[in-house]
């Protein structure tokens, strides 16, 4: 039916009727029902369902590939994380950890904590001075714990401006490796208390050699162990 130049659509006593511009005819549901025989409420049904299963897809995935998220702690010694939400999340802490971070991908499973660092009382350059006395103590300890340990690098570093110290190793077997990095980080250079003992462990089941998907997870989890902050902001 025409309508002062608008072509009038009626579907059926329970559609709303559908106004539809000359220039705009013939609609997709029209073309349906002439080529395949199916109604056009029926197309149309169809179609929003398909819609609304695309925006649903997008609020579930999307915020797990691209999101990140912060994880805060508020309590002395402060301190925040942020993370990739489509490779980690936060996982309660175990004994003597004050946060936990886990994920999973492929071969690979990595897990993030913070620990408190009671270093003993000291004055002056604290950093450099009791720091890496502290972590050859703590590598030996790593030793005695773990089998085929081996001790990859060590050295003075910094995460975000907070002075600290890194030890960095290997230990397992070549069809099951465990990368090591502990990391001990002080609020300042001067200051012994309120420090922490930042540690990440990647497990490898087979081969070394990753795939590109598993470097990207890889470059997640480091992304993240490198985000730490003393307070609760970013700095």
């Amino acid at each position: 039916m025409r309508r002062g130049g608008t072509i009038v659509r009626e579907g059926g006593p329970r559609l709303a009727r559908v106004l539809v511009r000359p220039e705009f005819e013939p609609t997709l549901p029209a073309l349906v029902r002439r080529r395949f025989g199916l109604p056009e409420r029926v197309t149309v049904a169809l179609l929003l369902l398909a819609i609304a299963g695309i925006a649903a897809a997008l609020l579930l995935v999307r915020p797990q590939v691209d999101g990140e998220a912060q994880l805060v702690h508020g309590e002395d010694p402060a301190f925040n994380l942020v993370y990739a939400t489509g490779a980690l999340h936060e996982a309660e802490p175990q004994a003597g950890e004050l946060a936990r971070l886990e994920g999973r991908r492929g071969r690979q499973a990595v897990t993030i904590t913070v620990r408190p660092l009671a270093l003993p009382a000291g004055e002056g350059d604290v950093a450099h001075g009791v720091l890496p006395t502290y972590a050859s103590a703590h590598l030996r300890e790593l030793a005695a714990e773990h089998d085929h340990f081996q001790l990859r690098a060590e050295h003075r570093t910094r995460i975000n401006d907070a002075p600290g110290y890194e030890v960095r190793f290997r230990t397992g077997t070549p069809r099951n490796f465990t990368f090591g990095t502990d990391t001990l980080l002080l609020p300042d250079e001067e200051e012994s208390q309120g420090g922490l003992l930042l540690s990440m462990r990647r497990e490898v089941d087979g081969p070394v050699k990753l795939t590109d998907a598993e470097k990207d997870f890889s470059d997640d989890a480091s992304e993240a162990f490198r985000s730490l902050y003393f307070g609760t902001g970013r700095g």
